[in-house]
């Protein structure tokens, strides 16, 4: 009968010991991984902003070929306001139909080096070139995007990111 009887002295919870050292072990492991997160955001706010740079690039010139009458467009890199700006000019003039800027993806992106053929206009022909150069693009952490446009129309981003 007595063999039957359980111990019941066993103590229940966790001492003040175990959870100071859970705790310690929580601070450090987040300690260590914010810098991590907060630079993986920086560099994704890059990518994001040079994606639709290159984005906004191939929409223009597909916009150019699919045009009925003549109208040519072009993308003008301010590299001082750090935007860019797309304007289509036509038999009537010319006209700025938007302005943009690589910061609103992200606090901290700028215009770093702007270079199509010596200048800072990508002009598009109705045929499908373009002028080709390179764009780039720095974050805070000094990550660079480069995003290239070919004369053939092809546009791609090279990264060189910051850890």
């Amino acid at each position: 009968m007595i063999e039957n009887m359980k111990n019941t002295d066993t103590p229940k919870g966790f001492t003040l010991v175990e959870l100071m050292i859970v705790l310690a072990l929580i601070t450090i492991i987040t300690s260590i991984s914010i810098p991590a997160w907060q630079h993986y955001r920086i560099n994704t706010n890059l990518r994001t902003a040079s994606r639709e740079i290159m984005a906004d690039i191939i929409n223009t010139k597909q916009r150019t070929i699919s045009e009925k009458k003549p109208t040519s467009y072009s993308i003008t890199f301010d590299k001082d306001n750090n935007s860019y700006s797309l304007s289509r000019t036509d038999t009537s003039g010319t006209v700025t139909l938007w302005t943009k800027s690589p910061a609103s993806s992200g606090t901290g992106i700028i215009i770093q080096n702007v270079d199509f053929s010596g200048g800072s206009v990508i002009n598009f022909q109705r045929r499908g070139t373009v002028t080709f150069g390179t764009i780039t693009l720095k974050n805070s952490i000094n990550s660079t995007a480069a995003v290239t446009t070919q004369i053939t129309g092809r546009a791609y981003v090279q990264y060189n990111l910051q850890k």
